[in-house]
């Protein structure tokens, strides 16, 4: 059984967008940009690390995606807001590949059993914000779903401890709260490996 959220409503092929955070990227290791998205979306976009060491002690690996059963593209991402509410039974209907263990290829050559998720907002890049993932559980690596539950709690914490904080200038229009933005309105779209045991998350915007 397919599953539709209205979030995702049909795209016409004549809108695209030709904006990639990273352009040129391995799409191996880096998230498959989706090639369109509603005009009333938008990508988060991700500065640069500042402290990236110059060499890696691990190789990179592969993206985890993050997609919608019956969404009209590949990575448009999942609403944070229904990874939170909905059972494990409903995200497994709800999520492509919601089972596969994805922990096991997150642990990279040395084995990680954390990662770290760093959160990167425009105008709040000053304030540092990095969260432990736990990819292996009790139980064996952790699946798909697992993963993106634990990414949408650390954006909820994320935005909940940014509130009091204004965004700097060049980010007016990234603030949260007062007729800002909204956990509700965050897509999940993939997570990349920046080096070692860190990573990234690519993030869709509704602005509606």
């Amino acid at each position: 059984m397919s599953y539709m959220n209205p979030l995702h409503p049909p795209v016409p092929s004549n809108i695209r967008s030709s904006y990639t955070a990273l352009a040129g990227a391995c799409s191996t290791y880096q998230p498959p940009f989706a090639q369109a998205i509603p005009p009333t979306h938008r990508r988060l976009p991700q500065a640069p690390l500042s402290k990236v060491p110059t060499s890696r002690h691990s190789p990179p690996c592969p993206a985890v995606t993050f997609d919608l059963h019956g969404a009209p593209s590949h990575g448009l991402g999942v609403p944070m807001c229904e990874l939170l509410a909905r059972s494990g039974g409903a995200l497994e209907r709800m999520l492509v590949s919601a089972n596969d263990g994805v922990g096991a290829q997150m642990s990279g050559s040395l084995g990680f059993r954390r990662v770290n998720l760093k959160i990167l907002w425009p105008g709040y890049e000053h304030l540092d914000r990095t969260y432990p993932l736990d990819i292996h559980t009790p139980a064996g690596p952790l699946t798909r779903g697992q993963l993106a539950v634990q990414v949408a709690h650390a954006f909820a914490r994320f935005i909940e401890e940014l509130q009091g904080y204004p965004p700097a200038q060049h980010g007016a229009s990234w603030r949260f709260g007062n007729g800002g933005i909204g956990f509700n309105r965050l897509m999940l779209s993939a997570l990349w490996n920046v080096y070692d045991d860190v990573w990234l998350a690519e993030v869709i915007i509704d602005f509606r």
